[in-house]
């Protein structure tokens, strides 16, 4: 009886140093987080450019100016995808769709068009994939993406795009090699940390993604 107490008591203690453990190290990987950020190494944390800022406020501007305006409204969506405003971009892209149900064929056209015009461009090959992508057309806006890397290699937008185009066709190998290749280049990205996120969930790697989701909470409160 007294071998079986001590069997009892014994398993608890384990029970709660393993919880304490788990707890411990939890709180391990946040504090190591906020060290880590305040040291200089390749992590950035991305912020707008003045000439993006720009850009953002003249096309805001055009909107407000043409409100039932499909291209301003998506010419505005993109600018907003590639500015660190997702959410916005996206409420702007569902607007272009209620302005003109024929936005998708027509922007494409349109986008075709200027790039044949302005090869060089990444703002405009940027729009251009999206417009394959709202076509179905996912191979095409990768490679355009990827134009836009050619032309511009510390885009980090266009690395999560890749990214999360590769997800969506199943590809999660490639999409967390875009997602690592972008945090090369700022580690700060909180998007990038939560598309890593899912790429772990989905290789049945739930402490990866765990670790990745709880890194992109801290750089969005940080306003990363």
């Amino acid at each position: 009886m007294t071998n079986d107490k001590n069997q009892m008591t014994n398993k608890s203690g384990n029970d709660k140093s393993v919880k304490l453990f788990g707890f411990k190290r939890f709180i391990w990987i946040l504090a190591f987080g906020f060290w880590i950020s305040s040291f200089g190494f390749p992590a950035f944390g991305w912020r707008i450019t003045p000439d993006l800022a720009q850009e953002l406020r003249e096309k805001q501007a055009a909107v407000k100016a043409r409100p039932n305006d499909a291209d301003t409204r998506f010419d505005l969506a993109i600018t907003m995808a590639y500015t660190n405003n997702i959410p916005d971009g996206w409420s702007n892209l569902k607007k272009t769709v209620e302005l003109d149900p024929n936005y998708k064929n027509n922007g494409l056209a349109l986008y075709i068009k200027k790039v044949t015009e302005n090869r060089n461009d990444w703002r405009l090959r940027f729009r251009l994939a999206f417009a394959y992508y709202f076509n179905d057309k996912k191979k095409d806006a990768i490679r355009e993406l990827d134009n836009v890397i050619l032309l511009d290699p510390a885009n980090v937008w266009a690395f999560g795009y890749v990214a999360l185009i590769y997800g969506e066709l199943g590809d999660i190998d490639r999409a967390m090699t875009y997602t690592r290749n972008g945090l090369k280049l700022d580690s700060n990205v909180a998007a990038l940390h939560l598309l890593l996120s899912e790429g772990y969930y989905k290789k049945n790697d739930s402490w990866g993604g765990f670790v990745e989701r709880v890194e992109a909470l801290r750089l969005k409160a940080l306003g990363y």
